[in-house]
């Protein structure tokens, strides 16, 4: 790397400020709301696809005639529909909880990384455990920690 490219680098960075671009920042008590819906709601969507494949094993074994792909095409869909919506959400919620413990200074570095590898291998149970922990008790505990 080039020397002087390295000491503009680095001579941006100012002693005691974080090098990373994203601020960490307190959130409202709606914003933490709002959070928590979207952290739970997998669990919502999980409920939703096995009420859906039940229907559609329902629906299969019901239609035997041999027209049979056809009322059950309306089951496939929202199977799709579901798991695409859930993907879609868990894989987001990945990105903002391990974001989150990454730049949480409350968090010392080995903590950092054992939320990161609970988010990534058990992320739909780790969400809602790191967002009551460390997102909905932190005022709570702020308070204690000031008494």
């Amino acid at each position: 790397m080039n020397s002087a490219l390295r000491d503009t680098i680095v001579c941006r960075i100012r002693p005691g400020e974080s090098s990373s671009p994203l601020k960490y920042s307190a959130m409202t008590k709606g914003n933490k709301i709002i959070l928590g819906i979207f952290t739970f709601l997998p669990f919502v969507l999980i409920c939703m696809y096995m009420l859906s494949v039940m229907l559609l094993v329902k629906n299969a074994i019901l239609s035997h005639h041999a027209d049979m792909p056809f009322p059950i095409i309306g089951d496939i869909v929202s199977i799709v529909i579901i798991t695409l919506a859930l993907g879609l959400l868990s894989f987001g919620l990945l990105v903002y909880y391990i974001v989150h413990a990454i730049n949480n200074p409350e968090l010392e570095g080995n903590e950092k990384l054992f939320w990161a590898i609970i988010f990534i291998f058990a992320s739909v149970i780790g969400f809602p455990v790191y967002w009551y922990l460390r997102i909905w008790k932190r005022n709570e505990m702020l308070t204690m920690s000031a008494t």
